[in-house]
């Protein structure tokens, strides 16, 4: 039986309800709600109903990102495909607009963005006693209404709170939003212990929670940890419907994905660093220059930016992150630098560019942490199983366990070997189902976390020469530095969507 691609429209092991193509086209547009009130005037305070999300924390510094908003919720009430958009062809997913009569904000998810002002509190008391407060700032359309507060002078290993503060342009009638929490990294030569987690391929139309989103978010939550990645396709502008064919199309997904309410609940209580892959850029297996096919007219220049605007990232999208003595991880880019798929592959063929290779090689070898992680949105070991080769509009030959860009996979897999770096590993997403594997020719050590829910997940076969384990579901990693500053221990676990431990694997150095 052969293997089923990504792009295979019946890509699911669960079944999922859903309509005939038919119906799903045919559907009328009909609303299925009643509307919300928009009952407030010009200068009345706006909303936060998206919520506040911290990231790029250090040890002295942080971003809160905040999107103000027209209502004080999400229009949960708004229209929903009657379909599953795996079950529909790319042309059938095109078809599908905005039901005529409707707009982005008559959908399910929407949240309109208004104008206003903001500022924010913040301080080590839970309860905001005397918190610092920045300077107002004028929020717009210009930005999608988003705003990144960009903290810095902050205290090692501490614990802070926040709560945004919102006015009108005009008046002064203020609202409060929700207190959050975060705590900033250790020093880096001070030990402590650490949590964290690895996720990808968060897709909507495969959602696995009614009401809240995605059960993996309330499974993190109840175990707790120190910070997220988010490590790409936290959104499908070309697979979800409506399918990105406008920015403010584009940006609905973001607003529809991070209104839900589990999703909001963990990133009020832990901050995340969020990397991008191909489906939230600009659609599958994609580079800066690829012609448009499934969000034409869109570009990747014109989508790709729509990422740094809705979450809290600097302007460097690779860069390490340092959490005390005991780790250290390097964050790559995989999109923004990259040559064409179809080139032939040699030296001159590339996923991440000169620039960010070299740094790559350098940070890792400066690194002095008792564990260096390289954090990949795409395979380094794989096996990829993909096409070799890429064919429009399917895809293929995308990362580094593909023999499309085996010169550069290859490379580094033996620098890595020829530097003895036996306290590296590599943690990605992308892949649709969880596995651990071991380079045989090299030993490197890669962990794929899989997809967010079962229902989006695939079935690979198994390869005895790298798999230690696989397995064809949805879940996320945990990764727990435990022991003592002499004897530290690093393991890292498989869960299911619901939490549970599948499979733990200890990190030795």
């Amino acid at each position: 039986m052969p293997m089923k691609t990504r792009n295979d429209s019946n890509r699911s092991r669960a079944k999922q309800p859903q309509l005939t193509r038919r119906e799903a086209l045919s559907a009328p547009a009909v609303l299925l709600w009643a509307g919300q009130a928009h009952a407030s005037a010009p200068d009345d305070p706006p909303w936060n109903a998206m919520g506040e999300r911290v990231g790029e924390v250090t040890n002295t510094s942080a971003i809160v990102h905040t999107r103000l908003t027209e209502l004080p919720k999400r229009n949960d009430n708004g229209y929903a495909y009657p379909c599953w958009s795996h079950a529909l062809s790319y042309d059938e997913r095109d078809a599908l607009g905005i039901p005529p009569g409707l707009q982005i904000r008559d959908l399910q998810g929407a949240c309109p963005g208004k104008a206003g002002r903001v500022r924010l509190h913040y301080g080590v008391e839970s309860d905001l006693r005397g918190a610092q407060t920045t300077g107002w700032s004028a929020v717009g359309s210009e930005t999608d209404f988003t705003h990144k507060f960009v903290l810095r002078g902050l205290q090692s290993g501490r614990r802070y709170y926040y709560s945004v503060e919102i006015a009108g342009l005009k008046g002064a009638v203020t609202r409060r939003g929700r207190i959050g929490t975060f705590a900033t990294a250790p020093e880096a030569d001070h030990w402590q212990p650490t949590r964290f987690f690895l996720i990808t391929c968060q897709d909507y139309n495969c959602r696995d929670h009614p009401l809240g989103g995605f059960r993996i978010y309330e499974a993190m939550a109840r175990l707790g940890g120190d910070f997220l990645l988010s490590n790409g396709d936290n959104v499908y502008y070309d697979i979800d419907v409506p399918v990105a064919k406008t920015v403010d199309l584009a940006r609905h997904h973001w607003h529809r994905m991070y209104s839900q309410p589990l999703i909001m609940d963990l990133l009020y209580r832990m901050p995340a660093y969020w990397q991008k892959d191909d489906h939230d850029s600009f659609e599958d297996d994609d580079w800066p220059q690829r012609p448009p096919q499934r969000v034409k007219p869109m570009t990747y220049r014109q989508l790709a930016p729509v990422f740094a605007e809705q979450v809290p990232v600097g302007e460097r999208m690779y860069r390490a992150v340092r959490w005390g003595k005991g780790l250290e991880l390097f964050l790559v880019e995989n999109r923004d630098f990259r040559s064409p798929n179809p080139m032939p592959d040699g030296p001159d063929k590339t996923i991440w560019g000169k620039e960010q290779f070299e740094w790559l090689k350098k940070s890792i070898l400066q690194s002095d942490a008792q564990y260096r992680i390289l954090v990949s949105p795409d395979a380094i070991v794989g096996p990829s199983f993909q096409d070799p080769e890429f064919r429009y509009p399917q895809g293929g030959g995308d990362c580094h366990a593909d023999a499309a860009f085996g010169h550069e996979g290859n490379a580094f897999r033996q620098w890595v070997k020829n530097n003895h770096l036996t306290n590296f590993f590599v943690i990605n997403g992308d892949r649709h189902w969880q596995y651990h594997s071991v380079d045989p020719d090299t030993g490197i050590r890669e962990f794929g976390c899989g997809a967010a829910t079962d229902t989006h997940s695939q079935s690979p076969p198994t390869d005895p020469r790298y798999h230690k384990f696989l397995r064809p579901k949805g879940g996320f990693l945990s990764l727990t530095l435990d022991g003592t500053e002499s004897r530290p221990e690093l393991t890292v676990r498989f869960h299911d969507v619901h939490g549970k431990v599948l499979k733990e694997f200890p990190i030795t150095r």
